[in-house]
Formats: structure tokens, C-alpha cells, sequence
């Protein structure tokens, strides 16, 4: 009889749907504990969201979860395939790339709302992680957006004439 490995079952938190795979052929008992520490991580990922300014420590997310600290970083690892830092600086920059679409924020604005205390240190991991500034993120955004509103308002008056054209 195969084991059941955590990542045969996998969980998707955004959709709320359980895979399953291989779970006829294992224990009941490991299976209830896999889809425990599922459940245990999405509870600390719903915590991450609402707390993304002022992110919580591993303390009270394995507190939240009932877990030993030990125990609820190696599960979050197993779960989420990542280790919680990296987790919570990915979801600080994915908000930062969120909120740089808005150009009335501030750079130090945005710093802030996701959790950097210093704008500066924001600004380097910043262009660590992407490549870019914040700033020339912003630019690159706006130009995307921009050209993509001409490309689908080109495309929509045009439409019209290209039914007019005769072979």
C-alpha cells in the first residue's frame, strides 16, 4: 500500500478545492491530519491578507493554528512550498506592485501600507526582487495600461470598418 505524501493533497485557497489524489489508498488518520495543516495554513494566509501592514510573526500564526512555532513552519513550508519570510515578502511585493498602479500613492506611501518601516530599504529589495525601482515599475505599468486601452480602443473602431471592406 503507497503512503500518502502531504503534497499528494493539495488545497486550493482560492477557490476552496480539495485535491485529492491517492487519498482511497492511505490512512484516514493522515489524511484528516493533512487537510488539519491545510486548513491550519490557510487560516494563517487569511491572517497574512489582513494584517499585510503590520504582518504577523510566526509566534502568533502558530498560535492561531495551535501549533508549536517548530511544527507550524515546517507544515507552512510543506503546504505553501516556501518558508514563511519568503512568503511574506512575495505577498508585500505583489501588494506594492498593486498599489504602484495608483499614482496618487507615494513611493513612501506604499512602503508603508505594505509593511516597510523604512522607504529607502523598500526601494532596494524592491529592485532586487524585480529587477526594476519602484518608480520605473510604476512607468512600465502606466505605459502597459496605456497601450493596452489604445490596442482595445483601436481594436473596437476598426471593427466597424473591416466590415465595410469589400474583396
Amino acid at each position: 500500500m503507497r503512503s500518502l505524501e502531504a503534497t499528494d493533497i493539495t488545497f486550493d485557497f482560492n477557490n476552496n478545492i480539495f485535491d485529492t489524489n491517492g487519498l482511497p489508498n492511505c490512512n484516514a488518520q493522515k489524511a484528516i491530519t493533512i487537510l488539519k495543516h491545510q486548513m491550519a495554513v490557510q487560516k494563517a494566509l487569511e491572517m497574512i491578507e489582513v494584517r499585510i501592514q503590520a504582518p504577523p510573526t510566526l509566534g502568533e500564526l502558530a498560535a492561531v493554528s495551535g501549533l508549536s512555532r517548530t511544527y507550524f513552519s515546517l507544515i507552512f513550508k510543506t503546504v505553501t512550498g516556501m518558508n514563511l519570510k519568503d512568503y511574506l515578502i512575495r505577498i508585500r511585493f505583489n501588494k506594492a506592485k498593486e498599489l504602484l498602479g495608483n499614482v496618487d500613492l507615494k513611493i513612501k506611501q506604499i512602503a508603508y501600507e505594505t509593511g516597510f518601516s523604512d522607504p529607502n530599504y523598500f526601494c532596494r529589495n524592491f529592485k532586487i526582487k524585480t529587477g526594476l525601482n519602484p518608480t520605473n515599475w510604476r512607468l512600465r505599468k502606466i505605459i502597459t495600461q496605456k497601450n493596452l486601452r489604445r490596442r482595445k480602443s483601436f481594436d473596437r473602431s476598426n471593427f466597424g470598418r473591416l466590415e465595410h471592406i469589400s474583396l
